[in-house]
This record gives structure tokens, C-alpha cells and sequence, in this order.
């Protein structure tokens, strides 16, 4: 028994939807038996930039063969609509969030090196890393 599915979804498609069935190809050894599909369909909307809305449906799949004596090869999709909604907004960043994390990474760079040079200093040189003053000898009094 084998079987292709080129293309499943449950309405329209938009940018970064995958479909998990889509160019799904089974072909299993026994001559009879069922395929089921066991799939959860979750309604979403799409906000895109140019503030246009796509009414769609996400879905996930578990599947399952079992083997069948007698009988004729079967396949089933079994469909399930999940009471809650997924709202997909389209959204860029500005430049300035942009900056402000491209410097906060730096900065965190730099903190985990001088933490890191400080580790080395303390374990091969034994240097405490604080300040040093020389101590002054004791002049002549009086």
C-alpha cells in the first residue's frame, strides 16, 4: 500500500506557513492496512504589514498505520477543529532596536572577556586584581 499527499491545507496560505503534509509520500511493505491521519486544526488570522488580514488554518498531524488481514487498503483523515484562535502579526524593527541590541551584545562580549581575563590572572599569575600601594619604610622620627 503507498500513497502520496502533494498538498493539504485548510485555507489560504501566507508567508512562513508550513504545512507538515505537503509532498508526503508512504509506502509501506504490508498489502493491506490503514493509514490514519489524525490532524488538529488551529484557525489563525494574518496581519501583514500593509495592514491586510488573511483568514486561515494552521494544522498539526500525527499519523498511524496498522496492518489489516483482510480487507481493502484504506486512508483516513481525521480532523479535529481546536476551540482557540492564533493571531500571526507581520512586524519589522527599527534601526534604533536594531542598534540598541547589536551594543548590548557587544557590551556583554566585552563584560564575559574581562570576567573571563580576570579568571585567567587570578588562576596562572595569582594576581588578586585589586590595587597595589607600595608600602612606605618608616623614615627617621623626629
Amino acid at each position: 500500500m503507498s500513497h502520496v499527499i502533494r498538498h493539504l491545507s485548510f485555507g489560504k496560505d501566507y508567508p512562513g506557513l508550513l504545512n507538515p503534509l505537503d509532498k508526503e509520500s508512504h509506502i509501506f511493505k504490508e498489502k493491506t492496512g490503514a493509514a490514519e491521519y489524525y490532524i488538529k486544526v488551529v484557525p489563525t488570522i494574518y496581519h501583514k504589514l500593509d495592514r491586510s488580514v488573511i483568514h486561515t488554518n494552521q494544522y498539526s498531524v500525527t499519523d498511524f498505520f496498522r496492518t489489516q488481514l483482510d480487507g481493502y487498503p484504506a486512508l483516513y483523515f481525521v480532523y479535529d477543529i481546536n476551540p482557540i484562535m492564533v493571531h500571526v502579526t507581520e512586524w519589522k524593527v527599527s534601526f534604533l532596536h536594531y542598534f540598541t541590541q547589536l551594543s548590548a551584545i557587544i557590551g556583554g562580549i566585552c563584560v564575559v572577556a574581562g570576567q573571563v581575563h580576570r579568571l585567567m590572572r587570578f588562576l596562572f599569575v595569582g594576581d588578586k586584581g585589586g590595587v597595589k600601594i607600595p608600602m612606605q619604610s618608616p623614615g627617621p622620627q623626629g
